[in-house]
This record gives structure tokens, sequence and C-alpha cells, in this order.
């Protein structure tokens, strides 16, 4: 997978990138530090799968950037990274300028790579708290004993089958916990209820 990882500050750059080849040898990363960089290097690029562009790069003027970035560059999924403002940009916003992700600047690394891998099948990654609400709501969000026991076996890697071999329940029962989940997540699949859970710190 080829990724283009654009942020201002050099250490953010080095830091994402080491994280990201260390943590799957698959990934070839190039990178870049302002919004027409980006662009140039992004249209160099015979296969380009997932971009990670730094909204607050001098030159990005938010979201007006990532249309830019997408009108010129619309071969590749954007995940929008973002710092302490990003709760003023809203899911329709992002998605409405280009962005098929965003990731604030308190995620974790690992946050990063799964957004990334998302991004590259396919899907959106939305952090739980652009879902739920501000940081610090995941009061919000109450699991029962099974949707616990039934997200520890995704978490895994257990199919739908195994899971209700495990826990003693029919598949279909194990399906209707999956939905409640992703319900109560705002979770598009498996994977992205996995990813906010994480993010909320939900056991």
């Amino acid at each position: 997978m080829n990724v283009l990882v654009a942020y201002e500050n050099s250490l953010s750059r080095e830091f994402a990138c080491h994280h990201l080849a260390n943590s799957d040898p698959g990934l070839s990363i190039v990178t870049a530090a302002s919004l027409e960089q980006s662009i140039s290097v992004a249209n160099g690029c015979d296969q380009l799968d997932v971009v990670a562009l730094d909204l607050e790069m001098p030159d990005m003027e938010g979201l007006n950037g990532l249309r830019r970035f997408s009108r010129q560059c619309c071969h590749s999924p954007v995940l929008a990274l973002m710092g302490p403002d990003h709760q003023a940009v809203t899911v329709r916003e992002l998605i409405a300028a280009g962005g098929a992700g965003f990731l604030p600047y308190h995620l974790s690394a690992a946050a990063l790579l799964g957004a990334v891998r998302l991004l590259q099948a396919g899907e959106r990654f939305i952090p739980a708290e652009m879902v739920v609400g501000r940081s610090g709501s995941t009061g919000l969000i109450v699991l029962t004993n099974r949707e616990r026991e039934v997200l520890h076996g995704i978490r895994a890697g257990q199919s739908n089958k195994e899971i209700a071999s495990d826990l003693s329940l029919s598949e279909v029962t194990v399906k209707h916990h999956i939905k409640s989940l992703r319900g109560k997540l705002g979770a598009r699949n498996r994977a992205h209820a996995v990813c906010l859970a994480d993010e909320l710190q939900l056991s």
C-alpha cells in the first residue's frame, strides 16, 4: 500500500512515517510539507492508495485546501489530520469537502494505522467523539455484557461463527449484537466498531 503523509512539522512527519513503516512492512510511504507539495507528490505517483493530509498546514486554509486537493488529486482517499479546533468541523462538512476520514492529533499512532487501512479498503474513518459528541462523552455509550463479549471476539479476529461457538449463541444472535454495537458506536462495519471502541477505551 502506498501512502502520502503530509505534515508541515518535520517531527510529526518522521514520527508518523516511523510508526507506519514499523507497524506494516508492506507500506510504502512518501511525505510532503505543504499542500502544494502534496499535490505535486500525489500527481507524480503512479499509484497512491491513501493520503494523510494535515489541515493546519499554512497553505491549506482548512477545508478549502482539502477541496482543492480533492479536485486535483481525486484518485486518492484523504484522511484529514487536525488539532484542537477539529470539533468546529462536522462530519458532513468533511465528506462534502472530499475527505474520507478524520484523525485529531491527540489520537494514537495506532489509530492512524487503523484509519489508513480502512480508507485503503474503501471505507471511511470517523472518530467516536465526532459521532457521539465531545471528547470525554463515553458515558453516552453503555455496552451490555454480551456486547462486550462479542466485541472481545471481534478484537481477537474471530468470525461470527467462532464467536457464537465460544459464547454458546446462534450466529443470528451474534449478528444482532454486532448490529447493536455498530449502532451505538456509529460504526460502518466490524473493523470500524473496534477502532471506535478502542478510542473510547470501551472494553
